[in-house]
């Protein structure tokens, strides 16, 4: 026989506790069961395993160049976004108010032209700061600094795309007009 308890065998089968772990013995099986049952019994239990899992190396330090690379971009983004929209603000209103005195020299389309060059390039700088945020979160340990520039990336693409639908919907609707205008006219 064998102890329940920690499997080592015992010495006789009348014995009342084991001799390893101390438990209390109690016999199931009948006196007159054969031995080799039991020891079948203990063989054939099915035995239970936990997987175990590789762990996952710890990264350690602070800020590495993505996420440096990734804010800096998210700010230059930003940047690019306020000054895009206050040229092509200023420009839109002249070209809606041509002949105020608040906006005297801001009718040129070319104005225009440099405000939405100016969002394009602040929408690329914004996605770069995202593409190196996501190298950031690979290789790189977890820090403010990586989730600040995607932050403020994603801030940066949306305020830099807005500009740039609205005066594509602009150029869209003035040149739709033209077409149906032009014709009428002439």
């Amino acid at each position: 026989m064998f102890c329940p308890n920690c499997g080592e065998k015992l010495k006789s089968q009348d014995q009342s506790f084991c001799a390893s772990c101390g438990s209390e013995i109690q016999s199931t099986l009948p006196p007159e069961a054969p031995q080799v049952r039991a020891e079948e019994k203990q063989v054939l239990s099915p035995a239970r395993s936990v997987p175990v899992y590789p762990s996952k190396p710890i990264k350690v330090g602070g800020p590495g160049p993505h996420s440096k690379k990734s804010f800096a971009f998210a700010l230059v983004s930003l940047a690019l976004a306020g000054v895009g929209f206050a040229f092509g603000a200023r420009t839109f209103m002249g070209i809606l108010m041509p002949y105020s005195s608040y906006y005297p020299y801001s009718s040129s389309w070319l104005g225009l032209i440099i405000a939405v060059i100016l969002n394009i390039t602040g929408l690329v700088f914004g996605i770069l700061s995202r593409t190196n945020s996501s190298k950031a979160r690979i290789s790189e340990p977890i820090n403010t600094l990586e989730k600040l520039g995607s932050v403020f990336a994603i801030f940066g693409i949306v305020i830099n795309s807005i500009p740039i639908v609205v005066v594509s919907i602009i150029l869209i609707i003035m040149l739709i007009s033209l077409i149906i205008i032009v014709p009428i006219i002439y």
